[in-house]
């Protein structure tokens, strides 16, 4: 019988690789920079995006609440029971902390409207670490007295730890998914207080439990967001484990048959760009940095600018949209970008398909103006004939843009002869920094779907994201976030 080789460096072996950071001297590195990061050391940027991005879950664990078919995840917790030492964001009571971080985590990614995307060393690396990570870290800051300083300091540190191993991967998307627990654990490991080593044992179980929402966004599974709330568990799991005295592996990453080396094809001990991974550890810090302007996947974003830019294009021209004068709404993608689930028919009227539709997303636009998470609801699609006429009849087409930008366009065709386009650059609609005004329109939008908390608390959250590293307890904002 065969076996495979090993894969990657045997870091418990004497005979190490000899080259700077060779592992586990990197990922040792990596742990003592995560548990001594402190709030002085970060820029300014850093805390600006961290705070744009605070308001920005906040609303999507508001929005994320009114989602129907995720209400019997909170009576199925309720029933197991336990230690009421952790708050249920956007509901009422308190639950283990395991039940807690789960629900939460789910919630806020339950529209997948959350801000993703890390930006290491000049590339943009598809990430879905916050939508975990913030109500890990809100739960967490809850039963514990945390200030505003370290709860933005825990959070970065665990984000650069994740961006930097994340960048090292031969192949980021959709690998990113399994360094969610990572981050979990990462950021956990801040408030549990774990040292370097203890750190690197919860990070070895949250790197060897790995979940991967796999095939869900092709099959419209609720596993996408499942895979968040199982991410958020395995990091307090994690922690338990490293806390209690288990031992963990020499190198959970890099090490023999690491959750990055195993990964890599060619028979190289560790991937190409590992080294380049440590540049300015310690001086600069990675997080997440770009905002979905609408409920679903991020790459819908162009395709639902089209759809609003067609629909301010009819407006001009005619004065009124009449849905029932559209005849046929055409989608295209540019030739060079490469056909995934997006482009798939919408056809099953519910709301995981339409996170995930570039046609849904497009028409959804075009009637309403925008896509907004009470639009996305399975009820609100049932009971929007035209816009499942519009959706279901739609095409999805590619288009030779004569451009390098990857682009998408959507043409509709009036039933008298009139015809309206618009273009949007693909890659550029998701990174382009919003403003206040825009996150300050979606978090009230969210708050206001959601319409069970008085607007004077919505008030209180606006003021206090924006001013969060000043608080002395976390509970100060976190109180404002139950029913």
């Amino acid at each position: 019988m065969e076996y495979a080789p090993p894969i990657g460096v045997d870091a418990a072996c004497p005979n190490k690789a000899d080259f700077p950071f060779a592992p586990p001297e990197g990922t040792d590195r990596l742990c003592e920079n995560l548990v001594n990061t402190r709030f002085d050391q970060l820029s300014q940027d850093n805390i600006r995006i961290f705070k744009d991005r605070l308001l920005d879950i906040t609303g999507c664990i508001f929005g994320g609440a009114v989602v129907p078919e995720d209400q019997f995840l909170e009576t199925m917790l309720n029933r197991w029971g336990g230690i009421p030492e952790a708050p249920l964001f956007a509901r009422k009571g308190r639950l283990p902390m395991p039940s807690a971080v789960m629900l939460n985590s789910i919630t806020a990614r339950a529209n997948d409207f959350g801000n993703m995307f890390f930006h290491v060393l000049g590339d943009r690396i598809a990430s879905h670490c916050g939508e975990t990570l913030f109500p890990l870290g809100l739960t967490l800051a809850d039963t514990q007295k945390t200030t505003g300083q370290e709860f933005i300091a825990n959070q970065i540190a665990a984000e650069d730890l994740t961006a930097r191993v994340l960048y090292t991967l031969p192949m980021r998307w959709p690998t990113d998914m399994l360094m969610v627990s990572s981050a979990a654990a990462a950021l956990a490991a801040r408030y549990y207080g774990l040292d370097a080593k203890q750190a690197k044992v919860a990070l070895t179980y949250a790197a060897a439990n790995a979940t991967d929402p796999a095939n869900s966004y092709y099959d419209y599974s609720q596993e996408f967001k499942y895979h968040n709330g199982a991410s958020a568990q395995m990091g307090i799991y994690a922690c338990e484990l490293a806390k209690g005295g288990w031992d963990g592996w020499a190198d959970p990453f890099f090490g023999h048959w690491g959750l990055v080396t195993r990964q890599i094809k060619d028979g190289a001990p560790v991937p190409a760009l590992y080294e380049k991974a440590f540049e300015g550890l310690g001086q600069v810090w990675y997080t997440e940095e770009s905002f979905k302007r609408g409920p679903g996947g991020i790459p819908t974003t162009a395709a639902a600018k089209c759809g609003a830019g067609v629909r301010a294009k009819i407006l001009a021209d005619r004065g009124s949209l009449d849905p029932a004068q559209i005849k046929k709404v055409r989608v295209f993608r540019s030739s060079n970008m490469r056909f995934n689930y997006y482009a798939n028919p919408f056809s099953r009227r519910n709301h995981t398909n339409a996170l995930f539709s570039y046609q849904f997303a497009a028409c959804c636009a075009l009637l309403h103006g925008s896509v907004k998470v009470a639009y996305v609801q399975t009820p609100a699609i049932v009971e929007d004939p035209f816009l499942i006429e519009l959706a279901e009849g739609s095409s999805m087409e590619v288009f030779d843009s004569g451009s390098a930008k990857s682009l998408m366009k959507v043409i509709v065709e009036m039933k008298d002869g009139a015809v309206y386009e618009d273009i949007q650059d693909y890659g550029g609609s998701m990174h382009d920094y919003p403003t206040r005004e825009f996150l300050l329109a979606k978090f009230w939008d969210q708050f206001d779907t959601f319409g069970k908390l008085p607007h004077s608390v919505g008030e209180k959250i606006v003021e206090l994201a924006d001013r969060i590293e000043t608080l002395d307890d976390m509970r100060e904002y976190t109180q404002l976030l139950t029913l």
